[in-house]
């Protein structure tokens, strides 16, 4: 009697919930009203709004490297401009190349120019490491995705934008980029230091 009672209930139609559940979904974060300080730079990573305003050197001086312009190198075409900061968790490092700091600002559009672009890295402040999956970065001309704006006693203003890409092939879009740092000039000499 038990077993026919089983297999008479064995024989009932199972329904199977399949519905999932939705995955949080993080909404656009909001843009501070204020403008950008000095010494930070600051925009859209995805739907997240991040601001940089940390050095990167926690040995060193603060101008050792994270905002210098770097010029008078064995030829007059050497010119570089790091802007790097970092937050609790990453890293922005802004490299521009071939623009000397007192062109600045270009009247646009500015011409595309070989030797003349700007990189932008993002990446987890422990892990620099460009092949990482999580480096994100982008290469292109200046006064593309990246220019400076204004440039009033070595303190240089300006916005950024672009499709930054992994290794791997991720992509992660940055918007509303605007920074503003003060530089410090530094003469890089030749192999006996003369001009």
């Amino acid at each position: 009697m038990i077993l026919s009672f089983m297999l008479l209930y064995a024989c009932d139609k199972m329904t199977v919930d399949t519905t999932s559940v939705p995955l949080p979904v993080h909404k656009k974060d909001p843009k501070p009203a204020s403008p950008v300080a000095l010494g930070c730079i600051r925009g859209y990573f995805g739907d997240y709004y991040r601001t940089f305003a940390q050095h990167i050197e926690k040995v060193q001086p603060i101008d050792s490297f994270s905002n210098c312009y770097f010029y008078g190198a064995c030829n007059t075409s050497f010119n570089q401009i790091n802007l790097i900061r970092s937050d609790t968790s990453f890293v922005l490092a802004i490299f521009i190349m071939g623009i000397p700091l007192d062109s600045i600002p270009m009247t646009q559009p500015i011409p595309t120019e070989y030797g003349k672009y700007a990189e932008i890295q993002f990446y987890p402040f422990s892990d620099w490491n460009s092949t990482s999956p999580g480096h994100y970065s982008i290469d292109d001309f200046y006064g593309k995705g990246l220019i400076i704006t204004d440039m009033t006693d070595d303190v240089v203003t300006g916005t950024f934008s672009g499709l930054l890409t992994s290794q791997s092939g991720k992509i992660l879009p940055v918007t509303d980029g605007e920074f503003k740092i003060r530089l410090f000039r530094k003469y890089m000499p030749c192999g006996n230091g003369t001009k």
